[in-house]
C-alpha cells in the first residue's frame, strides 16, 4: 500500500518502537523541545521603581571579565588583531594601496626591472581608440 502506518513492514512501522525511538514520543505532534534561552550574565535584571513599585526589565550590555571570561578573551584577541593589521600599513595608506605596492615590488624583483618601472606604464596618458571592429582587418590604404 501507500504511506502511513499499516502494520509491520510499512514505511512508518519504525515509529511504533517506543524503546529505540523514545524522542519521537516525548512531545506530541513531532514538536522540537523548546529551547531555554538563558542569557547568563547578560540576562535582563528586574529593577523596581521606588515611586510606583513596578518592576521593569533592564538589559545588561557590559559584563565584568570575571562573569564572562571567554567573551573577554575573544574581544581582546579581536582588538589586538585589528591594531596589528592597522600597524602593518604605512601612514595614509589603505589596504588596497599596500596590496598594489607589494604586487608591483614582487613583479619588479621577479623580472629584474629597475625601481620606478611602473611609472613609465601608468603615465603614458590616454590610449588612442580605433574605429576598427575587433577581429576585423583594417582596410589598407593603397
Amino acid at each position: 500500500g501507500g504511506g502511513g502506518s499499516e502494520g509491520p513492514g510499512s514505511v512508518d512501522s519504525w515509529r511504533g518502537d517506543k524503546d529505540t525511538y523514545w524522542e519521537v514520543h516525548k512531545l506530541k505532534g513531532g514538536r522540537q523541545p523548546q529551547k531555554d534561552f538563558k542569557m547568563g550574565p547578560y540576562a535582563h535584571t528586574m529593577r523596581k521603581d521606588p515611586e510606583t513599585g513596578k518592576l521593569t526589565p533592564v538589559g545588561t550590555f557590559f559584563v565584568s571579565p570575571k562573569k564572562d571570561p571567554v567573551t573577554f578573551v575573544v574581544n581582546c584577541i579581536l582588538a589586538l588583531v585589528t591594531v596589528w593589521t592597522i600597524s602593518q600599513l604605512s601612514w595614509g595608506e589603505s589596504f588596497f594601496e599596500k596590496r598594489k605596492r607589494v604586487i608591483r615590488e614582487r613583479i619588479r624583483q621577479e623580472y629584474g626591472l629597475p625601481k620606478g618601472w611602473e611609472h613609465e606604464i601608468e603615465d603614458d596618458g590616454d590610449l588612442e581608440l580605433s574605429d576598427a571592429a575587433p577581429g576585423v582587418a583594417a582596410p589598407r590604404a593603397s
